[in-house]
């Protein structure tokens, strides 16, 4: 078989020879654009990467060819086709951090100062918080030996009217019914507008060496009969007290003791100073002390 190309004649032979070398040609360049790429990319990555940011890489495809028209250069075409649409950052060229602030020099100072003033606020709160707990427990202190405690004020005046009420003399002078209450009120003030009725007390240190308290006080009957009472309590303990004596004055000057004292006659009765009558107001009297 023999083939016509440009005016000559070729055998079969030599076109095969002829595509042979075509299509060496078209690997050789097929090699040579594919190495072209790679050392053009490589070489705009390594010239991206040493500046702040990267810029979006673009390769360029080649123009479709034949294998009997195969052109000896491909120029690029005018639109690039983006591989990458988002930006990189390099820290090889990046501004270095700013420098820390200078030291101060007064920080020594300033430090050793807050110290103190932080151990002073302490001192202070904790003053005041022991403070304020003193006090608490004093207060509770004082009303629970006054309601409590059989030496105070509150439950001696109690046992004493108990005693009285149970006493048969004092049912017979004071005119009233065993069972029936009688009303215990302290001193009455000579002014009408003075609603408070204090019962008078004294406590003090006796010759034994025990707490001796005084108290008067009145009582007064349904069918009123009234009479003051009169009295006094040593504490023997902590705990425990009892009555030296316990004296009821009638108006008519009489008196008569429902509990009998143990140190002096039935005719006696001690009084202590600051338990006398008081016509002043709220118990006191006032202006200057009177010869």
């Amino acid at each position: 078989m023999v083939l016509r190309i440009g005016g000559k004649n070729l055998s079969g032979a030599s076109k095969r020879g002829e595509l042979r070398a075509k299509f060496v040609f078209l690997i050789t360049m097929l090699a040579f654009r594919f190495l072209r790429n790679v050392l053009h990319v490589n070489k705009r990555q390594t010239e991206l990467l040493s500046r702040k940011s990267i810029k979006p890489v673009f390769i360029y495809p080649m123009r479709p060819f034949s294998l009997l028209n195969f052109p000896t250069s491909i120029p690029p075409t005018s639109k690039p086709v983006s591989l990458m649409n988002f930006s990189r950052y390099s820290t090889k060229t990046a501004p270095p951090p700013p420098p820390p602030p200078p030291a101060d020099k007064n920080a020594r100072g300033k430090a050793i100062l807050n110290r103190i003033s932080r151990i002073f606020t302490f001192s202070i709160s904790s003053i005041l918080v022991v403070g304020a707990l003193g006090v608490a427990g004093l207060v509770v202190y004082l009303i629970l030996s006054e309601l409590f405690l059989p030496s105070g004020d509150t439950k001696t005046f109690n046992k004493a009217v108990k005693l009285i009420e149970s006493n048969e003399q004092a049912q017979k002078a004071l005119n009233f019914n065993p069972g029936e209450r009688l009303r215990a009120y302290g001193e009455v003030p000579g002014d009408k507008w003075v609603r408070n009725r204090p019962v008078q007390s004294v406590r003090k240190k006796g010759a034994d060496g025990k707490d001796h308290l005084l108290m008067r006080f009145h009582v007064e009957s349904n069918s009123g009969k009234h009479a003051s009472v009169v009295l006094e309590q040593i504490d023997t303990s902590f705990w425990s007290s009892e009555f030296a004596y316990i004296a009821l004055e009638l108006p008519s000057k009489h008196r008569m003791y429902i509990v009998e004292p143990k140190f002096s006659p039935n005719e006696y009765v001690p009084r202590s100073s600051g338990l006398g009558k008081s016509n002043g107001f709220l118990g006191l009297k006032w202006g200057p002390k009177k010869d």
